[in-house]
């Protein structure tokens, strides 16, 4: 074990896993399975987001979004009521 490299996460790696984490939440999916997707460079001695990964990510977080804005005007133009307590 003497020739062990060992690395450290970087900031950007670091705020990936945030994102990844939230978007987890806000999906209801699996940060397992998203942990899996991460994909990762080493520079300077530290691990940081692939550029592919990152443009990944921001592509998926943008279609989520416009998604989210696309149901919110569906719900305000069709008058829907998600709210439970029939208000």
């Amino acid at each position: 074990m003497e020739n062990e490299t060992t690395y450290t996460f970087s900031a950007d790696l670091l705020a990936t896993v945030a994102q990844l984490l939230q978007l987890a939440i806000l999906t209801g999916t699996d940060m397992y399975d998203h942990l899996q997707t991460l994909q990762m460079v080493i520079n300077d001695g530290k691990l940081h987001v692939s550029e592919s990964f990152k443009e990944k990510l921001a592509e998926e977080i943008t279609r989520l979004t416009v998604q989210a804005q696309t149901l919110s005007t569906q719900q305000l133009q069709f008058g829907f009521n998600f709210d439970k307590s029939g208000n």
